[in-house]
């Protein structure tokens, strides 16, 4: 009956977890880096550089393995997603033990949104669900010692808590109250011992990233945690949201883990529960995450692996635990895996604000990335240059966008993509461009006078001569030669701490009032090709936030201005100026351009006329700004400008 169960309850949320299987946008980042890496390009994300765009190591160590032995990487990742998800249910099932208690813990997993969502999705959840169950049976076996020495125990214990830091580096928290619980049972010196020993894993990586990344921390770590520049009471509120958000969207989720944390904390499991008491605590700290649930779910997990065993010696309470697991789950409506595929659409942006910027990321990426989607596309990697660059095209480009995932897997390695949100070893080390105004895992940086120019012509053009410094700093970890000595003597200069003068004055003098940077009009006489991108035109200049300044050489009175300027996403204002007063303002949208293709219609050089306003009378500078509008995320450039004329 015990195994007939088993097999019945996996069976069940197995094809669940199939029914709404999907790969997420994010999973496209790592990805990328498997695919560059896999085709003999290196550990790379963009080509030039070396940077850890990825929190998983352990997990993109193992899609690696996998694009290597199949040679694709969307299916591959869905198959080692449910392979690891279906380990967990049985482990999960097997701590059960009794029938009745299989199938309440199997009722609790079903309901639960969150875990059947990120049974899949592409990220490393599925690989954390095992390590955890397994870190959790090793520390909840209390069998004598005879059978299983102390030492042994934490030798183990030891391991898995390496190789869940190097899935994920924060769920270091969750292992470390069981593991000191540990030490006394050991003694100080054999456990330092083993610490050292079973964190070999961990520390292998941390040694590798810090030479061939230049960081032993990923760059996102830097986007999301380190420095982002919004109070801490804010993300703390923003933490709390995400909570309240979850206990609504996914009403079985949080009362499980109390359950089984409260039951943790009254038994053998105490340390374990306040592990993943720290690690909830941690998720409201850093502001939760704009995926509903997933943050909660190693909690969850720890959650789980203590109360399933405890419902085995109840069967009342499993019976308990089941209807309430029922009546909760019905809170939430009819779960989504029970519904048709093509009920599976996005929410608008007018919900996704309301929601504080937390999400049901299945449902936004599910219409194109889920498994049984009858609109699925499946990414291939280079695809978008065929379309950017219909006639073909041997030298590098850029391309600037913020969702960068899938949009990165299809950019050929020619292509370097400048991420202003999570994978810019620059930017991400900015603080938020507006601490009024971010959204939860998508802080917006502003990019410095300067940098796209830097980027494209591998010159270092930045304006403030302090982040300049910094720049050609940080340049030569991610650029130089990995064993090249100034590589080196630099890796220890920043990591002592020797470039943050230059990089903090920088925060504090222009990145908050970024200046308007001069132009004089005779720089702006060549036209460029309409429809050229910006960095296949040298002589376009840039639009930064402070604006540009173009001196006219003196009193002008002509009445329109016909200028180039890039994109269809922004909007630009030219504002007259007369002896250093403003003294008109004009605006216009670009219209998207006719007889080129697709991306060259809305991101390549528009022509556009301005009137000059009827009470301007004179002017000797024009001030040109970019007028962000809706839609302007999906600008794939920045705002720039080609060849300007003053005309009668």
């Amino acid at each position: 009956m015990r195994s007939l169960v088993l097999v019945a309850v996996t069976t069940v949320l197995l094809a669940v977890a199939v029914r709404v299987a999907w790969l997420g946008d994010d999973a496209y980042i790592t990805l990328r880096t498997v695919e560059n890496w896999c085709s003999g390009l290196g550990l790379r994300w963009n080509l030039v550089d070396r940077v850890q765009t990825f929190t998983h190591p352990l997990w993109m160590l193992l899609l690696a393995a996998g694009r290597a032995l199949t040679g694709e990487v969307y299916f591959t990742t869905l198959g080692i997603s449910l392979a690891l998800s279906t380990v967990a249910i049985v482990l999960l099932l097997r701590r059960a033990a009794r029938p009745t208690a299989m199938l309440a813990v199997g009722l609790l997993l079903l309901g639960t949104r969150a875990f059947t969502d990120y049974t899949t999705s592409g990220l490393e959840t599925p690989l954390t669900y095992v390590l955890l169950l397994a870190f959790a049976g090793v520390v909840l076996d209390e069998r004598s010692s005879p059978e299983r020495p102390a030492h042994e125990r934490f030798g183990k214990a030891a391991l898995l808590a390496a190789l869940l830091a190097t899935n994920r580096m924060d769920l270091a928290l969750v292992c470390a109250p069981a593991l000191l619980a540990m030490v006394p049972a050991v003694g100080v010196r054999p456990a330092l011992r083993q610490a050292l020993a079973g964190g070999a894993p961990f520390f292998a990586w941390l040694l590798f990233a810090a030479i061939w990344f230049g960081s032993p921390f990923p760059v996102t770590a830097h986007a999301k945690a380190f420095g982002v520049g919004i109070p801490a009471l804010e993300l703390a509120q923003q933490g709390l949201r995400y909570a309240t958000f979850a206990l609504r969207d996914d009403p079985l989720l949080l009362p499980a883990i109390v359950l089984g944390l409260v039951t943790g904390l009254r038994g053998p499991g105490r340390w374990l529960a306040v592990g993943a008491l720290l690690y909830c605590g941690y998720v409201v700290k850093v502001g939760g995450d704009f995926m509903a649930g997933r943050f909660f779910l190693p909690p969850f997990v720890v959650a789980m692996a203590i109360l399933a065993p405890s419902l085995a010696k109840r069967p009342q309470r499993s019976c308990a635990v089941a209807i309430g697991a029922l009546l909760l789950a019905a809170l939430g409506g009819v779960p989504q895996w029970l519904r048709s595929p093509a009920s599976d659409t996005p929410p608008s942006e007018a919900q996704i604000e309301a929601q504080h910027g937390i999400v049901d990321e299945r449902r936004i990426y599910y219409p194109v990335l889920g498994l049984f989607s009858p609109t699925r596309q499946i990414p291939v990697a280079g695809a978008l240059e065929a379309i950017a660059f219909p006639e073909g095209r041997s030298a590098r480009w850029l391309l600037v966008n913020g969702a960068v995932g899938i949009p990165g897997y299809q950019t050929s390695p020619r292509g370097h993509l400048l991420d202003p949100l999570l994978c810019d070893p620059l930017l991400t080390r900015l603080p938020a461009r507006d601490p009024a105004h971010w959204r939860i895992g998508h802080v917006l940086r502003r990019v410095p006078e300067g940098y796209y120019e830097t980027v494209l012509t591998g010159e270092n053009r930045l304006h403030h001569a302090g982040l300049r410094r910094y720049y050609d700093a940080l340049r030569t970890l991610t650029q130089a030669p990995v064993f090249e000595g100034e590589r080196l003597a630099t890796l220890l200069r920043m990591a002592v701490g020797s470039y943050d003068a230059d990089f903090r004055a920088f925060v504090a003098e222009q990145y908050r009032q970024p200046p308007r940077l001069p132009v004089a009009l005779a720089d702006l006489a060549t036209p460029v090709p309409l429809g050229a991108y910006w960095f296949d035109a040298p002589t376009a200049r840039i639009v930064y936030d402070g604006g540009l300044a173009v001196a006219l050489g003196g009193a002008r009175r002509e009445r329109t201005v016909q200028l180039q300027v890039a994109g269809h996403f922004v909007g630009y204002r030219l504002r007259f100026v007369r002896d250093d007063v403003v003294v008109g303002e004009a605006r216009g949208v670009p219209e998207p351009l006719t007889g080129v293709g697709e991306l060259r219609a809305l991101a390549g050089m528009h022509e556009q006329r301005f009137a000059v306003p009827a009470e301007v009378v004179a002017y000797d500078t024009l001030w040109v700004d970019f007028v962000e509008r809706p839609g302007s995320e999906r600008a794939v450039g920045p705002a720039a400008i080609g060849a300007l004329r003053l005309l009668p």
